[in-house]
């Protein structure tokens, strides 16, 4: 699967950004003051020393080296002592969560941890993203709603429908609550285009990873969110459609 969102590392704060989140009926947490925000380029090797989970995110206090910070990814299981890696991150000064009741001085967002020791996969085929037959079928289950355009349509129509309002229907892949005071989702439908089949979307609406909606945004080309997060295709202020 070939992102849309072009990271100067390969992750979000989410941004998001953006691991597998399921917030179960969950409480998000919310940054009351955000001081700074700047993006880790590197990619990192880790050991955690202590693990706290809330609603959404699971917070590890992480040790690189001689470093010890923390570090924020989508609510996962975590071994306390285990080593992992990850690449990118955006750091968030004086995130509160409310779930914890704890204001970190301090935390590294990322979309989740690479685990060394998980079985390889390997690949038979290299696949040319630009050479891939585009996908116009949806996926099992999922019908468009009235006035909704596939994801194969708006990929390869999006120069046209820059700055327009569209209806997408389909089944949340990711779910970040809250970040940059906004709800980060990623939604596919089955269609692809010039090996593009995911669309990150940003709205105050709370939805489930797994779950088949319907989205009413805006779509924004080349949207650049500072910190070298650039994305090239976003839909914007989406809300969902009943």
């Amino acid at each position: 699967m070939k992102k849309m969102i072009i990271w100067s590392a390969a992750s979000l704060v989410a941004l998001l950004v953006l691991v597998q989140c399921k917030p179960n009926n969950e409480k998000t947490e919310t940054a009351k003051t955000v001081e700074t925000a700047k993006e880790n380029t590197n990619s990192h090797k880790i050991i955690v020393k202590e693990v706290l989970n809330a609603n959404a995110y699971t917070y590890l206090l992480a040790t690189e080296g001689e470093k010890e910070y923390w570090i924020a990814i989508p609510k996962t299981d975590v071994k306390v002592g285990k080593t992992y890696t990850y690449e990118g991150g955006m750091e968030m000064k004086k995130f509160e969560s409310k779930d914890l009741k704890r204001t970190f001085e301090s935390v590294f967002f990322v979309e989740g941890l690479i685990d060394p020791d998980a079985p390889a996969v390997t690949e038979t085929t290299t696949i040319d993203p630009k050479n891939t037959i585009p996908d116009t079928e949806l996926s099992k289950g999922i019908t468009l709603a009235k006035g909704a355009i596939s994801l194969h349509d708006l990929f390869s129509g999006r120069d046209k429908l820059e700055g327009k309002t569209v209806i997408l229907t389909g089944k949340v892949i990711k779910f970040m609550p809250d970040i940059m005071s906004k709800n980060w989702i990623h939604l596919q439908d089955g269609t692809s285009y010039d090996g593009f089949n995911d669309i990150t979307i940003t709205s105050l609406a709370k939805v489930k990873v797994d779950e088949i909606v319907t989205l009413k945004g805006t779509v924004v080309l080349n949207k650049d969110l500072g910190s070298g997060y650039k994305y090239d295709i976003l839909i914007e202020d989406a809300v969902v459609v009943k």
